[in-house]
């Protein structure tokens, strides 16, 4: 009898079901387990503000429900001392939205920049629409300013039926800068470093992994994160900072006291 690439494929996955079931799933709880004490390192990083892009905390989820989010929000938040943030920043997931305003209700929720023109092109063909949106993701004017132009806008373009515009609109306060603008975002407007983490996240994962080697393999790219943490960190101690403008003295200065 003959075996082609196909059963080979199938006798691979079977294989792999099978060690899901007896064990690998049980395994992957107690390595988790071993590890779900805060990390210190973590913890630290957490209750410091930086520009410098780090990660908190993993954590596995069975589906992007909002149970599933509440509950690692949660766990996130006993984890770190019941300290929550002041802003948060996510694609405009919906889910996720109903979970952070559960765990997070006193939270600045803002919606990616990129995101949100992202839908806007696909959803606008019109070039003078899209550059008012534009406007309004980041200029800095009033909100009653806001609200005439939209309300405008919205009678010239003939939008009063469409449900991508009515949406857009009820989650006016998590992406027009006006009503933003007082917050403070370190200057971030979208997600992009969660995309890069995303990105380096797919380098340690592959469909053949088991739920074990899974979870391994994310702690291997924290550990890389935490390796170019302190590359930066050693620099900005022993290397001579790139002087930007011709106030030298005041800059050397600065170095001393801002790292």
């Amino acid at each position: 009898m003959g075996f082609t690439k196909n059963d080979a494929y199938n006798y691979i996955e079977k294989t792999k079901r099978e060690k899901i079931f007896h064990g690998d799933a049980n395994a992957a709880i107690i390595y988790l387990e071993g590890i779900a004490v805060s990390d210190p390192m973590c913890m630290a990083r957490y209750n410091l503000t930086a520009r410098q892009t780090t990660i908190f905390g993993f954590g596995l989820v069975l589906d992007e429900s909002v149970g599933s989010y509440t509950w690692l929000l949660e766990n996130l938040l006993e984890g770190m001392c019941n300290k929550k943030p002041s802003v948060i920043m996510t694609d405009g997931c919906d889910s996720m939205r109903a979970a952070i305003k559960a765990v997070f209700s006193e939270a600045t929720h803002r919606l990616c920049a990129w995101h949100m023109e992202k839908k806007l092109t696909s959803n606008v063909k019109d070039g003078g629409l899209q550059q008012l949106f534009t406007m309004w993701l980041y200029s800095n004017m009033e909100i009653e300013e806001f609200e005439a132009e939209w309300h405008t806008t919205v009678e010239e373009y003939g939008l009063d039926d469409s449900f991508w515009a009515k949406e857009t609109y009820n989650k006016r306060r998590m992406w027009v800068n006006a009503y933003l603008k007082d917050k403070f975002y370190v200057e971030f407007r979208t997600t992009s470093r969660c995309e890069g983490i995303n990105a380096n996240v797919k380098k340690f994962l592959n469909s053949r992994h088991s739920v074990l080697e899974m979870v391994q393999n994310v702690k291997l790219m924290v550990q890389k994160y935490r390796n170019i943490e302190l590359d930066a960190h050693f620099r900005s101690i022993h290397i001579n900072p790139v002087i930007t403008t011709c106030l030298d003295s005041l800059e050397r200065f600065v170095v001393t006291v801002y790292t």
